[in-house]
């Protein structure tokens, strides 16, 4: 008698409540081979057993490690050596193929109304910001298949942005012969932005199962998104670094703690922020790092700034609920700026504050603009914002397609021009050092009213 009869002849062992849920199984050789692969297996396990109930007591399934089902053990049959997939395991990973199964329907439906697959992923780098909740819902579905060069491509394209700023960051009024490249920028902008998310919704078990080949650094992974100094991918990066955990606080705390320029400690310090606000177990580790005092003799940036940061970790994990209503404020305020121009009675025309619906504030808010690379300002909102972005849901960072096309302003050169404007500090070339001293063919200053060099300096 083969495998799979033994097993459909041995459910006598099982419960009723649970042979419906092991004939779903048995039936669902998907999920039961998703579920092996998740569970990591020990080298050499050629059997393992699926629990029902009890981790130990059972009832259990018994499987081949290729998927195939063996035989029922009722509850309270020992499974001698055999390895474990308990229920609590089995509950989560059967939710997230649900869940991803709803996705890839969404992305499926999506790509025929695009135009096919391809035509959605380009969407990443094509949408700006008007990439829709909807769009990423289905896009996130291509994230276990894609994960190592959704991850390649948001450092490809952060690295690609800081080039194209290179090129364009002298230029102080928008010639339509630079229209493309100003487009180009923009695009590239928002798509660090999307991958940032889109590379890390399994960030812990990507960058847990990284090849010890590939090697991204010291920095945190936030750092290709915080660089741009924009409040929006900035938040969006720092994000990512929460989804991923454990496993960043050692690199957020080594670069915190080695910080020499104000973008790096703004990087590491809202990265090391994020984690202890979304996992509470880390929250003690991430709170002394961030409070411990430092020697500011070999540093580039201001006190101040450091000083700013630990306050709004305090605030942050002691009164969470002042940032996000500075968030929902910052965010009603611009819905309301949006959606003045649209006719009376429109569904997306807001009068007061009071009356954009909360999720849309607080979405909203993060897609602001505004840069924190001077002044204490939009450090602040960066900062306050945290809290809430490093809990949300990633599809939470992402306008619904209604609102977008209701409200979104359109792209024009003086929108990419006016992301550049914050950043030209940073690349102005200092004027040249001057020679100390009187200038050779100036005036001597003697008051001889001769040349230096024909007076006091005809000898040097």
């Amino acid at each position: 008698m083969g495998h799979q009869h033994h097993f459909l002849s041995r459910l006598d062992r099982v419960p009723l409540p649970q042979v419906e849920m092991a004939l779903a199984l048995y039936r669902d050789h998907g999920l039961v081979h998703y579920l092996l692969a998740q569970v990591k297996l020990p080298d050499g396990a050629e059997r393992v057993a699926i629990s029902l109930e009890h981790p130990e007591e059972g009832p259990f399934l018994v499987v081949t490690r290729d998927g195939r089902f063996v035989t029922c053990l009722g509850a309270g049959m020992k499974v001698a050596d055999l390895p474990v997939v308990t229920r609590g395991q089995l509950d989560a990973i059967t939710g997230k193929v649900g869940d991803l199964r709803e996705r890839m329907q969404g992305a499926l439906a999506l790509a025929r109304v695009k135009g096919g697959t391809k035509k959605l992923l380009e969407r990443i780098y094509t949408a700006g910001p008007g990439l829709s909740r909807e769009e990423f819902i289905g896009l996130s579905a291509f994230q276990p298949l894609f994960g190592m060069k959704l991850l390649t491509a948001y450092f490809g394209a952060a690295t690609r942005l800081e080039d194209q700023r290179k090129r364009l960051i002298h230029i102080e009024r928008p010639q339509p012969a630079l229209t493309p490249l100003l487009r180009e920028y923009w695009d590239t902008f928002w798509s660090v932005s999307h991958l940032a998310v889109l590379a890390l919704l399994d960030g812990r078990t990507l960058v847990d199962e990284l090849p010890s080949e590939i090697d991204f650094g010291k920095s945190p992974l936030s750092w290709g998104a915080v660089r741009q100094g924009i409040l929006a991918p900035a938040l969006r990066g720092i994000w990512g670094v929460a989804k991923v955990g454990k496993s960043q606080v050692r690199t957020c705390k080594e670069a915190f703690e080695g910080a020499q320029t104000r973008l790096m400690l703004i990087t590491s310090g809202t990265g090391l922020l994020a984690l202890g606000a979304r996992h509470v177990k880390l929250r003690a580790e991430v709170r002394k790092a961030l409070e411990a005092p430092r020697d500011m003799s070999r540093v580039f940036y201001e006190e101040s700034l450091l000083e700013l940061i630990q306050v709004c970790v305090k605030a942050a994990f002691d009164a969470p609920e002042q940032g996000a209503r500075y968030q929902r404020a910052i965010g009603a305020d611009l819905a309301i700026r949006l959606t003045s121009g649209l006719p009376a009675g429109a569904d997306f025309r807001f009068q007061r504050k009071e009356d954009v619906p909360e999720d849309l504030a607080m979405t909203l808010a993060t897609y602001s603009r505004a840069s924190f690379t001077t002044g204490g300002h939009g450090v602040a909102a960066l900062l306050l914002f945290v809290p809430w972005v490093a809990r949300a849901e990633p599809e939470q960072l992402f306008l619904p397609r209604a609102f977008l096309r209701a409200a979104m302003p359109r792209w024009s050169p003086a929108s990419t021009m006016e992301l550049l404007e914050p950043l030209r500090e940073q690349y102005r070339k200092p004027p040249p050092a001057q020679p100390e001293g009187p200038a050779r063919k100036g005036p001597c200053p003697c008051g001889s009213g001769k040349k230096y060099k024909r007076c006091c300096g005809e000898d040097r």
